[in-house]
């Protein structure tokens, strides 16, 4: 197994994961009939993109693996960068949403 084209993959397919949840969170929230069918895929709305984001990371990170060539320290190191940021700029964007949502600015 070579360890650096796996973190690659796994901190790019991270970066996916978390772009959908933060995608699917909003339009769930502005949309009852998305909301309705998360619900009755699982139960609950947040179950179901829990399962929803670990298929999409695990199938992601497969695909991503097999798919790239060897990466060099420095394209791992991105990939790490721009998943910290995601998760940071996701991070900001629900909190955004949720506040904004809660003072009904939006």
């Amino acid at each position: 197994m070579n360890k650096p084209k796996l973190i690659k993959s796994s901190a790019s397919a991270a970066t996916v994961a978390i772009l959908f949840v933060v995608v699917i969170t909003i339009w769930a929230e502005l949309s009852v009939p998305l909301k309705n069918w998360l619900a009755s895929f699982s139960g609950h709305h947040w179950t179901s993109k829990s399962i929803l984001s670990i298929l999409i990371y695990a199938v992601m990170t497969i695909v991503i693996y097999f798919a790239s060539n060897n990466p060099n320290n420095k394209s791992v190191c991105k990939s790490l960068s721009v998943l910290f940021a995601t998760t940071i700029l996701g991070t900001i964007a629900i909190a955004f949403f949720y506040t904004s949502h809660h003072l009904k600015i939006f």
